[in-house]
């Protein structure tokens, strides 16, 4: 079966757009060729139309709680973790989510020098009770555990939210 929409959502948008504006050129349309006695029933469906037009402008989602990691939760090699999931801004690495001995690990938000290079820097917000909750900011957000190899051994990950 054909898709109607792109998976793009910049791209989904405008097709979804283009088609709810051919759909209120042809009510347009018929509206006109009406009788003078169906002024009002008319006037009602296209303030209908305008509102949905109006909401189609905005994209109704929730925040989403995630489990970093999957059922083991934050430990090594969960640099793979986020691949084939969709984030958003305002998600929510849960405190079941980064689930872990505090004694041996922590979480830290880190720029991605801080990622790449597996150091803390300066400043950095160092999450350390064992089940804390973070909400992703738009864009690259990256976090790594600094205990000594930790990092080094997979204990980060990388999350782009949009």
């Amino acid at each position: 079966m054909a898709r109607m929409f792109s998976d793009d959502p910049l791209a989904h948008n405008s097709q979804v757009m283009a088609f709810i504006r051919g759909g209120f050129s042809l009510f347009l349309e018929n509206c006109d060729n009406m009788a003078r006695g169906r002024g009002n029933a008319c006037g009602g469906a296209v303030m209908m139309v305008t509102l949905l037009l109006l909401l189609s402008h905005f994209e109704i989602t929730s925040a989403v709680t995630y489990t970093v990691g999957g059922p083991g939760g934050w430990t090594f090699n969960t640099v793979n973790w986020p691949k084939g999931k969709r984030f958003r801004t305002g998600d929510i690495l849960d405190k079941h989510s980064f689930n872990y001995n505090s004694v041996y690990h922590n979480v830290v938000a880190v720029t991605k020098n801080g990622y790449d290079t597996c150091k803390t820097p300066r400043g950095s917000k160092v999450y350390q009770r064992g089940n804390d909750l973070i909400k992703l900011n738009k864009g690259p957000n990256y976090f790594i555990c600094s205990f000594s190899g930790h990092c080094e051994g997979g204990m980060k990950i990388a999350v782009y939210a949009m």
